[in-house]
């Protein structure tokens, strides 16, 4: 039973904080939940992108809460539910489900009760499909299959290849800004997407500039990225992205010295 199966992989990470356990019980259900996706046959027009791809497929060593995909047709997300739901009701697991626009949240009932923890305040766990139409930006990219295995799981995943991943990335970093206090700081770009962009440029990855909004060539590109970068409080992302990254030393690098990096991978991109 999948319960087993996750009880003896948790049991390297139960004593660690309380957050690190939920993301690490999340990823084992990603992986199950991700093996049941893509052996459906309307999976043949689905991409997985972002955080939790980019950990499953490139080895981001930060952990990721959601599943993200892009679809070219519409999806059944109560056809998608229910199936989820059916199957691991075969593994004595109780999920319930709830739909919202473009997102499919499970339920799990009472799970956390097997590790002897609740969080905030409840024993339920919440994992969100988020799945988006949303391509047309992307003027030209190649799709992959990544071959893994996880958890005793075999996967195959249909993805973009890792310039295009790199890509819709750089569009969180340049578009997706949200202006928020923590304590007296504001936050201008998202913790997890600063750290996935400085991961990204460690690595030595190249854009695919046709997959980028608003930008003709890789010094516009670069300008961009300078201007945002510059108005970061990486003090602010280091709050934002604590909760997902184990590597403390890591975390204090990249708030005392974030910003010189970033600035200098920035211009090191060709």
């Amino acid at each position: 039973m999948i319960i087993d199966e996750m009880i003896i992989a948790f049991d390297q990470h139960k004593e660690k904080e309380n957050v690190f356990k939920i993301g690490y019980i999340k990823e084992f259900l990603q992986t199950y939940i991700l093996r049941q996706i893509f052996e459906l046959p309307e999976s043949k027009n689905l991409y997985f992108y972002g955080g939790t791809a980019v950990r499953f497929l490139l080895g981001l060593n930060r952990l990721s809460e959601d599943l993200d995909f892009v679809c070219r047709e519409t999806v059944d997300f109560e056809k998608l539910g229910m199936h989820l739901k059916n199957y691991f009701a075969r593994e004595q697991l109780e999920v319930d489900y709830k739909i919202q626009k473009f997102r499919l949240t499970l339920k799990f009932r009472g799970l956390l009760d097997h590790f002897q923890m609740q969080y905030d305040n409840s024993k339920d766990l919440h994992l969100k499909i988020e799945i988006s139409s949303h391509l047309s930006f992307c003027k030209h990219f190649e799709t992959k299959l990544y071959q893994l295995f996880k958890f005793n799981q075999s996967l195959v995943l249909q993805s973009f290849d890792p310039s295009t991943l790199f890509s819709t990335k750089l569009n969180a970093v340049l578009y997706r800004h949200r202006e928020r206090k923590i304590e007296d700081r504001v936050l201008t770009m998202k913790g997890r997407d600063t750290y996935d962009l400085f991961r990204y440029l460690s690595n030595g990855y190249k854009p695919n500039l046709n997959c980028i909004q608003d930008v003709s060539d890789i010094e516009e590109l670069k300008k961009k990225l300078i201007v945002v970068v510059e108005n970061t409080d990486f003090t602010a992302v280091v709050e934002g992205v604590k909760n997902f990254l184990e590597d403390r030393q890591l975390l204090s690098f990249l708030e005392s010295n974030g910003r010189g990096y970033l600035m200098e991978q920035i211009e090191k991109m060709g």
